[in-house]
């Protein structure tokens, strides 16, 4: 097979799999919000249940150990968010950072208030 040849047949393998990365985006983009949702849903989280990681009155947290430090001290939440992940509180002031925190502050914010 020639250099061109070879050139050829990946770009059109490429193409093809342009779709399906895609839609395998698109899937997992689904999975992690629904992912998210249910978090939301079995712990019964509320924004009033989370201290932010940033806002009026809150010092600049360059790296989560600081946060922790801060929350320590200053919050009794249960839950806490970081870069739009939420946590429990508990577990960042242990140093557990899950990185399969499956709940998000932009689920959150669209879930609808209960009256």
């Amino acid at each position: 097979m020639s250099i061109q040849a070879i050139e050829a047949e990946l770009q059109s393998i490429d193409d093809q799999m342009r779709p399906l990365r895609a839609r395998a985006a698109t899937l997992k983009n689904e999975l992690r919000r629904l992912r998210s949702l249910a978090f939301i849903e079995a712990n019964n989280v509320t924004i009033d249940d989370v201290e932010l990681s940033s806002g009026d009155g809150k010092p600049w947290f360059g790296h989560i150990n600081s946060f922790a430090a801060w929350l320590r001290q200053n919050s009794t939440r249960r839950f806490c968010e970081w870069n739009g992940q939420l946590y429990f509180t508990a577990e960042i002031i242990a140093r557990r950072m899950d990185p399969n925190a499956m709940g998000r502050m932009a689920e959150l914010n669209d879930t609808p208030a209960e009256t």
